[in-house]
């Protein structure tokens, strides 16, 4: 009979196994002091990462883009001399803007004129809008009434109206008020019927809040005038 006492049988040793990204595991501990694997990244104090934080908000200039009506809100937050310098320097940039305006009215289209004015003027990124109406429909009016009015605030852009069979010959009724929009020598988006525009709420402040979603104005209407109650004239 074998007396010899059997040896114990050693269970292997498990290291830890990392669990969150950026911990380390005993394995990894030994091969890095063996030079197998590249050392770990030393870690940035918090507090360096603080000051970096701090030293980058103060290098941004917050009332850089604002408005005059912006500026207006925070009068008793900025030094006065400083918010003058801001509203000089927004004062010059409106009427540079207005030196580069080129219309301001709405002009009539006619199918003749229609390439020279819409075509050919809507080159080198000028926008041109071009509501295509009949005279007889109740919608038109609703959207004829306002337009001249955005027409005036947006000095730069080209507003432009006919009547839509003078312009395109067969032009079906049903489909007006269709409002045709170019850039650079094309049709890059129309809109038919007055739904878009607000319907019964269409008014110059629903024209202007459509063409600044499609990038055409800038404006500084904060909430939809679509949503808001509709007005008898529509303006």
């Amino acid at each position: 009979q074998d007396t010899a006492r059997a040896r114990p049988r050693l269970k292997p040793r498990r290291l830890a196994m990392a669990l969150c990204p950026g911990d380390t595991t005993q394995w990894d501990d030994i091969h890095r002091r063996l030079g197998n694997f590249a050392p770990r990244p030393k870690e940035v104090p918090q507090r360096v990462l603080d000051k970096a934080l701090v030293e980058a908000a103060e290098k941004v200039d917050a009332l850089e883009a604002c408005s005059l009506k912006e500026l207006d809100k925070v009068e008793d937050d900025v030094e006065e001399d400083t918010l003058a310098v801001y509203r000089r320097r927004r004062i010059a940039e409106l009427k540079a803007a207005q030196r580069a305006a080129k219309f301001g009215e709405v002009l009539t289209l006619t199918r003749t004129t229609f390439v020279h004015q819409v075509t050919e003027g809507s080159a080198n990124g000028q926008w041109v809008v071009v509501l295509m109406y009949l005279d007889a429909s109740h919608a038109c009016h609703r959207i004829l009434r306002p337009w001249g009015e955005v027409a005036r605030r947006f000095p730069a852009v080209k507003f432009m109206q006919g009547i839509a069979s003078e312009i395109v010959p067969d032009f079906p009724d049903a489909s007006t008020p269709t409002v045709l929009i170019y850039r650079d020598t094309e049709c890059v988006r129309q809109i038919v019927g007055l739904d878009e525009w607000g319907g019964s709420r269409c008014s110059a402040d629903s024209i202007e809040w459509v063409l600044a979603k499609q990038g055409i104005v800038e404006t500084e209407i904060e909430d939809d005038p679509r949503l808001q109650p509709a007005t008898p004239s529509g303006v």
